[in-house]
C-alpha cells in the first residue's frame, strides 16, 4: 500500500515529529470496513435507490421489499426492476426473410464502393437493430391477499445492501405486520435464493408470484416496457413436480429456458397464464431459491451455500485488486468521493465482468436492444486492469477471440485485411445496421490497447501467445484502412466515418484527432508485440504508424475533425473527443502537450455551465486528460461535481445525460469515473510522487493498495 497526506511540509514535519517520518506508511487498509461504511441503506419506497444482486452474468434487481413487488412505481420514477442474464436471448419473428443485405448502401471508399449497413429506416434495418435481444426472465415479488402491494401502505422501511457480502436485508411492515427478507444471487450461476419471515406468511395472506412476459417492447430503444398482453404468443409450463421442487418451461420466440423453484413445506401453483404463486405451508419463515437455465435441468445450490458462496465471492473480490480510501482527509468531498468508488466497484462485478461484453447499462436494465456498443469496450474493460482484477478484462477478450472469425470476414467483404470488430452487437457479433454504427472506426484500436493491458499486468509468453491473434488482425485492419493521399503524402482516415460524438455528416469527415492518435499508438503497440515474439515487424504497420496525417491544429489547439475548422470561434459548444487522445491515451511523438492544455481550456470555457459540461462517460475522460496536465484541482472537482448530470444515485448509478428517462443506469460514467480515480491515484508511467491526481494542498490523504499505472 501507498499513502499520502498531499503537503511537501506536512511530510517534512512529519519526519520531525514521528519515528518514521510519515503516516500510515505500514498501515493495510481495513477493507472490510471501508466497503461497509458505504453500504446502500434505505428507509423510505425510493426509485433511484433500487439495488442489484448479481455474479456478471445474471443479475437481479430489488425494490425495497427485496423482491420486485412494486414495478411500477420503479419503471415510472427511476430503475426498472429486471431479472437478466447473458446467455438467454431471443428474436422476434422474420417471416419475410429479411437478411442484413438487405440494409446495405455503397458508400464511395478512395477510388471504390464499400457496402455498409447503414439503412436503419427500413424493415430490415429495424429487425436487425432490435434482433437478438435478451430475454426477461421474469419478475418475482410479493402478492398480499392475492394482489399487487400498494407502495404507500408500506411502513418503516430498513434496507440495507451489504456490499461486503451481496446480500440485501430489507425490513418493512404492512398492515401492522413485519416482513423481513434476505435475498442473494449465487456466485456462479443464475440462482437466486430469498429467505422471507413473517406472520404473513402463516396466515396465507403474503405469497409469491413468478410472472413471465413476452418480451420487451423493442421499438422503445432504451428502457423499453415489457409486454404482458400477447399471451398466447409464449408458453409457460409447470412441467415437472418433485417434493420441494418445481421445474418451469419457458418458450418465448423460439427461445426456451427453464427456471426451477425450490422450497419447502410451500406450494407452487399456476394461477393464471404466466404467473406462478407460491404460498408458504401454515409457516412464517419460508426459504425458496430460483434457477434460471438454458438447459433442462438448471443448476440446483442449497439457499445456504448460495448465501455462503455469494458472501465468500464478494469478500475475495473486495480483498484482491485495487483499493482507494479516502475517509482520513479533510476535503469535504473525500468521502462523497469515496463511496461513488465503492458503488462503482459493485456495479462493474454485477454488470460488466460477465462472458459477453456487456450493454451501456449491464443487466440492470435493456438499452439500444441490450447490445453491447464496443466503442465504449475501452472505458467499460480498462479500469479493470487498472483496478488488479485483469481477470474480468480476459473474460471479455474470450468474446472477442470468439467473433474474430465472423470480423475477419467483414473486412474481406469491404476489400481490408485483417479484422474489422462489430459495432452494436449481441452475444452473436454481427454488427448492427444504422446510420452512425458502420462509421465509428474508434473501437477498432480497442482489443490491442487492453491485450497491452493484460500484457502489463501478465508480462509473459503465455499472454503473448493467447492474444497475439487478436493485436496482430486488428493492427492489419488499422493499416490497411488507412489511405495514402497522394498530394500530401499522408495517410488519411475517412471518409466515410463518424468521429467519437457521431454529430458530423460521414462522408465529409476526415482524419479526427482522437482516431488518428489511437491509430498511432496501437499500431505501434502491435509493432512492439511482433518485437517480444521475435517475429518479424510488419512493413506495412510502421509505414502507416510513420505517415500518419497530423493531429489537426487551429490558433494553437486541437481540433476535433480536420475537415471541420473554425469550431473555436463559432460562439457555440466545442466538442471534446480530442480530449481522449492524452488521459486515456499516453504522450506519444503525435501529442503535444502545450498544445492539448489550451484545447481542453478552450472546450471547457466554450460551455456555458464550464467544469459542469464535464458530465456522462467524458466525467472520466476529461479528469483524465487534466491530471496529465498537473491540474490535480480540476480533475478532483470533475470527479467529484454533484450538479445535474453529475449526480450519483444512492445505489451509485448515474443517468444518461441526454435521455433521462431512458438511461437511468448509464454504467460507463461509472467506468471511465474508476479510470479516472485509478490514474488519479496511482498514476502512469512517467507520473512521479504519490497520487499525482489529488490536489497538494494538506487536505488530502489517498491511501493506495493493489492498482496498476496506464502507460
Amino acid at each position: 500500500m501507498s499513502t499520502r497526506t498531499l503537503s511537501p511540509l506536512y511530510h517534512v514535519l512529519l519526519f520531525l515529529i514521528l519515528p518514521f517520518g510519515t503516516i500510515f506508511a505500514n498501515a493495510k487498509i481495513d477493507r472490510e470496513t471501508l466497503v461497509q461504511r458505504h453500504n446502500v441503506v434505505t428507509t423510505a419506497v425510493d426509485p433511484e435507490a433500487a439495488v442489484s444482486v448479481g455474479n456478471g452474468d445474471f443479475a437481479f434487481t430489488a425494490d425495497i421489499t427485496g423482491l420486485q413487488s412494486l414495478a411500477a412505481d420503479y419503471y415510472d420514477d427511476g430503475l426498472p426492476l429486471e431479472t437478466l442474464s447473458s446467455w438467454a436471448w431471443h428474436s422476434w419473428p422474420n417471416p419475410k426473410g429479411l437478411t442484413l443485405e438487405d440494409t446495405m448502401k455503397a458508400y464511395p471508399f478512395y477510388g471504390r464502393e464499400i457496402n455498409f449497413p447503414a439503412l436503419q429506416h427500413t424493415e430490415a434495418g429495424a429487425y436487425f437493430r432490435e434482433n437478438p435481444h435478451p430475454v426477461p426472465l421474469g419478475r418475482i415479488g410479493f402478492l398480499l391477499d392475492g394482489k399487487s402491494i400498494e407502495s404507500e401502505k408500506i411502513e418503516h422501511i430498513e434496507q440495507t445492501l451489504n456490499l461486503w457480502t451481496g446480500i440485501i436485508l430489507s425490513k418493512w411492515e404492512i398492515e401492522g405486520k413485519v416482513v423481513v427478507v434476505k435475498t442473494a444471487v449465487d456466485s456462479n450461476d443464475s440462482i437466486l435464493v430469498v429467505e422471507v419471515e413473517s406472520e404473513l406468511l402463516k396466515e396465507g395472506r403474503l405469497t409469491m408470484q413468478w410472472a413471465f412476459p413476452l418480451s420487451y417492447q423493442t421499438s422503445v430503444k432504451n428502457k423499453p416496457p415489457l409486454i404482458w398482453d400477447r399471451e398466447d404468443e409464449h408458453t409457460t409450463t409447470l412441467e415437472a413436480s418433485a417434493p420441494n421442487s418445481w421445474l418451469i418451461h419457458r418458450n418465448t420466440l423460439g427461445a426456451d429456458y427453464w427456471v426451477e423453484v425450490t422450497a419447502k413445506n410451500a406450494t407452487l401453483e399456476l394461477q393464471a397464464p404466466h404467473h406462478l404463486e407460491l404460498t408458504a405451508d401454515n409457516a412464517s419463515h419460508l426459504v425458496f431459491t430460483s434457477s434460471f437455465s438454458p438447459e433442462k435441468n438448471p443448476p440446483f445450490t442449497a439457499p445456504r451455500d448460495v448465501f455462503e458462496n455469494s458472501t465468500t465471492a464478494w469478500q475475495d473480490y473486495w480483498n484482491n485488486g485495487g483499493m482507494v480510501q479516502l475517509n482520513k482527509s479533510k476535503d469535504s468531498r473525500a468521502l462523497e468521493l469515496e463511496r461513488r468508488i465503492i458503488l462503482s466497484q459493485y456495479l462493474m462485478r454485477i454488470n460488466f465482468s460477465g462472458s459477453v461484453p456487456p450493454a451501456e447499462t449491464g443487466l440492470t436494465q435493456l438499452s439500444w436492444y441490450g447490445k453491447h456498443n464496443s466503442e465504449v469496450y475501452i472505458v467499460h474493460a480498462s479500469q479493470w486492469y487498472q483496478w488488479g482484477r485483469v481477470q474480468y478484462l480476459e473474460k471479455g477478450l474470450q468474446w472477442y477471440k470468439e467473433v474474430l472469425p465472423k470480423g475477419k470476414k467483414v473486412a474481406e467483404s469491404q476489400g481490408f485485411e485483417g479484422v474489422r470488430w462489430p459495432k452494436m452487437s449481441g452475444y452473436d457479433g454481427r454488427p448492427g445496421p444504422g446510420t452512425i454504427n458502420p462509421f465509428i472506426i474508434w473501437n477498432q484500436p480497442n482489443p490491442i490497447y487492453l491485450c497491452e493491458m493484460v500484457y502489463r499486468a501478465k508480462p509473459t509468453q503465455e499472454t503473448l501467445e493467447e492474444y497475439k491473434n487478436i493485436v496482430f488482425e486488428s493492427a492489419d485492419f488499422l493499416a490497411s484502412y488507412a489511405q495514402l493521399d497522394s498530394e500530401t503524402g499522408f495517410y488519411n482516415l475517412g471518409p466515410p466515418i463518424k468521429a467519437v460524438t457521431e454529430s458530423t455528416g460521414e462522408n465529409h469527415t476526415r482524419n479526427p484527432t482522437f482516431e488518428l492518435a489511437y491509430w498511432y499508438y496501437t499500431l505501434d503497440l502491435a509493432m512492439q508485440w511482433s518485437e517480444r515474439l521475435n517475429l518479424p515487424r510488419s512493413d506495412k504497420w510502421k509505414e502507416v504508424r510513420d505517415l500518419l496525417a497530423p493531429l489537426p491544429v487551429e490558433d494553437g489547439k486541437y481540433l476535433e475533425i480536420e475537415s471541420f475548422k473554425g469550431v473555436y470561434n463559432s460562439g457555440e459548444p466545442v466538442a471534446n473527443s480530442m480530449v481522449l487522445s492524452y488521459g486515456l491515451l499516453p504522450n506519444t511523438d503525435k501529442m503535444n502537450p502545450e498544445i492539448m492544455r489550451a484545447t481542453i481550456h478552450a472546450v471547457t470555457e466554450s460551455h456555458p455551465d464550464k467544469l459542469q459540461r464535464w458530465v456522462s462517460w467524458a466525467l472520466g475522460m476529461s479528469a483524465m486528460n487534466y491530471t496529465r496536465l498537473g491540474k490535480a484541482d480540476t480533475a478532483i472537482a470533475i470527479v467529484s461535481n454533484t450538479e445535474g448530470a453529475a449526480r450519483f444515485m444512492p445505489s451509485g448509478h448515474v443517468r444518461r445525460p441526454r435521455e433521462p428517462n431512458g438511461c437511468i443506469a448509464y454504467l460507463p460514467v461509472n467506468a471511465s469515473f474508476l479510470s479516472a480515480i485509478a490514474l488519479m491515484a496511482e498514476g502512469w508511467d512517467a507520473s512521479k510522487g504519490h497520487a499525482p491526481g489529488f490536489p497538494d494542498d494538506g487536505n488530502w490523504v489517498v491511501e493506495v493498495e493493489g492498482m496498476y499505472k496506464l502507460p
